[in-house]
């Protein structure tokens, strides 16, 4: 089993068909009982291999390997699969019944309950949950940044989801970009695909908001779906945009370490990357917007003059100043107030998507894929506003 070997060397590759073997050994000997081949795909505890596949529940499964262990009622497995530090014991389950009944987002302890397992209920509960507190700032530098290590969220949810988005091999040569791209043409070629996909997503969604699951499970048509997916990004009520930016956030070219929540988003994410790459029916914008966050000292310290970096998450802004002031922080949270004036104009495949006719409100929207690379241009303090002038860097 010689993909249990972490390739060692960083490269502009994917990992997709690589990390999908692995979610398929991780979770079906988690469900066997299996946890030496377990360790052997996650290390120790504290030399971990492969932190962002942790918390994977793949398209095939309804439990993640927290609660296949509470299943086990092992007490030995559950302390040690605790140590890691990308261990989310807040995960929750997808909708389904076991021996226990329904466990619909459900967490681990719940289930231990449901089974009347005290002593690994016991245990859970005096657990501190640490992966959901990691910090995720919103400046990430270009040095050495790749878009398959960079989008983390997007392969693994790849891997995760592999044979509802892509059921052929995936050459490792193409870059995640280029498979999205073959993904969304696929889907475009067949009349019934868009369904599946619409069902997978509707399935891993649920597990966070089962508003935003009714509202995309309604789609009956392929553009009914597409248009569903933009809506529910915009629909402020529901916070599809703070969960979702805050998991793209957390990506990181190294120790990325995904929450529960962030990999139910992960299908998702998958299609509003799509559709904001490739969709034609949203426009490419290259005139001037605007964007405010309100962030840390220390996160906005980071754009000085000259600096390039990655915006990790999707981004929205508006191409007018007053819808920008209000515009929601979608996540990052500070005390500096920052207004961010964004020069459009490069020949660049990240130039913000027009999504108006689809948002929720009308704000003159216009959202930039994940992984947008910028230059500061300028920066100055007008009042309680720091200001920074951007341009967008070509591909």
């Amino acid at each position: 089993m010689a993909y249990f070997t972490v390739p060692g060397r960083r490269q502009e590759r994917n990992t997709i068909e690589y990390d999908a073997e692995l979610v398929e050994v991780l979770l079906s000997s988690a469900k066997a009982g299996q946890w030496q081949n377990v360790w052997r795909i996650l290390g120790e505890p504290e030399m971990p291999l492969r932190d962002r596949l942790f918390n994977v529940m793949p398209e095939n499964r309804r439990w993640g390997i927290l609660h296949q262990a509470v299943y086990w009622n092992n007490k030995e497995i559950m302390q040690k699969l605790l140590r890691y530090q990308a261990c989310d014991k807040d995960i929750l389950a997808k909708q389904c019944t076991s021996e226990c009944g329904r466990t619909d987002r459900m967490n681990a302890e719940q289930i231990a309950q449901a089974y009347g397992y005290t002593g690994m209920s016991e245990i859970l509960s005096a657990h501190t949950n640490s992966v959901t507190s990691q910090q995720a700032p919103t400046f990430q530098s270009v040095d050495n940044y790749t878009q398959g290590e960079g989008l983390g969220l997007i392969t693994v949810s790849l891997a995760a989801y592999k044979k509802t988005f892509h059921p052929t091999a995936i050459d490792p040569d193409k870059s995640v970009i280029t498979v999205l791209g073959d993904i969304f043409n696929d889907i475009n070629r067949s009349d019934c695909r868009w369904k599946e996909v619409r069902d997978k997503v509707c399935d891993a969604v649920f597990v966070v908001c089962e508003e935003n699951y009714k509202n995309i499970k309604k789609s009956k048509s392929r553009n009914e779906f597409f248009k569903a997916i933009i809506n529910t990004y915009t629909m402020e009520e529901n916070y599809m945009y703070t969960y979702l930016n805050m998991a793209f956030r957390r990506q990181r070219e190294t120790s990325y370490i995904p929450t529960g929540n962030d990999l139910s988003l992960g299908p998702y994410a998958v299609m509003y990357q799509m559709l904001l790459l490739f969709w034609p029916e949203l426009q490419r914008e290259r005139r001037t917007t605007y964007r405010k966050m309100l962030l840390t000292k220390a996160d906005c310290d980071q754009y000085v003059n000259g600096k390039r970096f990655v915006w990790q998450s999707i981004v929205s802004s508006s191409t007018e100043m007053r819808n920008a002031i209000p515009f929601p922080t979608c996540g990052p949270e500070g005390e500096q107030s920052v207004i961010f004036t964004i020069d459009n104009r490069a020949n660049s495949k990240w130039q913000p998507r027009n999504i108006e006719k689809y948002a929720m409100y009308m704000e003159h929207e216009r959202t930039y894929p994940a992984g947008a690379k910028f230059q500061v241009t300028g920066r100055s303090v007008k009042g309680s506003d720091t200001h920074v002038s951007l341009k967008l860097l070509q591909n």
